[in-house]
């Protein structure tokens, strides 16, 4: 027992330290991307402390054969308690294998976005916008449908639509919306920035205009300022949106019949 106690102690040391080497010296000065080099850091984790236990088993005097005996027993208890536990480690090695999510990227599933910032054995953590973090569990992520905003180095999409008055001029708006998007330079120029002419309706004319961004990441941002660049310059050039229109009825002044007498 004392053996295998010594045995244990440094083989976790010499784990933690080679860990630490291939995370911090090795992995950083090759050309793989971050997720990737955190993918095979955790797998190395993981493979690595399943050998130390079973070479500690050994090193106790117990043989393979008798290991069986083990695994049969706890299969046992896999079978009751353990089973969401395992689907979620099985789910994990399938996320750090297959990878159709890793760390880094922008994803959303039910109702959750965020940045992958930790894929474990058990869960993953999604970092949202408001740096709060949301622990999912291995298993949502390969049995849900989860999109995948920066997969393959997807680009953002800036759309903006607005409702003018019956009475503008359609051309003179196009230009002045795609001018402050060909002039932001967060607007990639191909695809070139284009505009649609949505809707016609009672309460004014749906225009809208898209363009393109490196990122997803970076819609947001852009959108605002866009914004800000399209209503001065719609109010430089005398341009109002449409107003929502309101309906009042009012009842009639109804003067009430006089009751005939008895």
């Amino acid at each position: 027992m004392l053996n295998a106690l010594i045995f244990l102690a440094i083989s976790l040391y010499v784990l933690r330290s080679a860990r630490r080497w291939l995370e911090k010296d090795f992995l950083p000065k090759t050309m793989m991307e971050p997720g990737m080099r955190s993918s095979l850091v955790t797998m190395f984790s993981n493979v690595g402390y399943v050998l130390v236990i079973l070479l500690a088993l050994s090193t106790l005097g117990i043989q393979w054969n008798n290991l069986a005996w083990i695994v049969s027993a706890l299969s046992v208890g896999i079978g009751f308690g353990l089973q969401e536990i395992v689907k979620n480690f099985i789910s994990g090695l399938i996320l750090l294998t297959e990878r159709p999510v890793k760390v880094g990227d922008l994803i959303s599933i039910s109702g959750i976005e965020g940045d992958i910032r930790r894929i474990n054995v058990r869960a993953t953590e999604i970092q949202l916008g408001d740096r709060s973090t949301v622990i999912v569990p291995n298993s949502q992520l390969i049995s849900q449908n989860v999109r995948n905003a920066t997969m393959g180095n997807a680009q953002g999409v800036a759309t903006i639509a607005l409702t003018f008055p019956l009475d503008i001029d359609p051309e003179q708006v196009r230009t002045l919306l795609l001018e402050a998007y060909r002039e932001h330079e967060a607007i990639q120029s191909a695809p070139a920035p284009s505009f649609t002419f949505s809707q016609l309706t009672p309460s004014g004319i749906v225009l809208s205009v898209t363009g393109f961004v490196s990122s997803p990441r970076v819609v947001a941002s852009t959108k605002s300022d866009l914004l800000f660049e399209i209503l001065k310059r719609l109010r430089a050039d005398g341009i109002t949106l449409s107003m929502p229109q309101k309906m009042i009825v009012e009842n009639a002044n109804v003067t009430p019949a006089t009751p005939p007498e008895a």
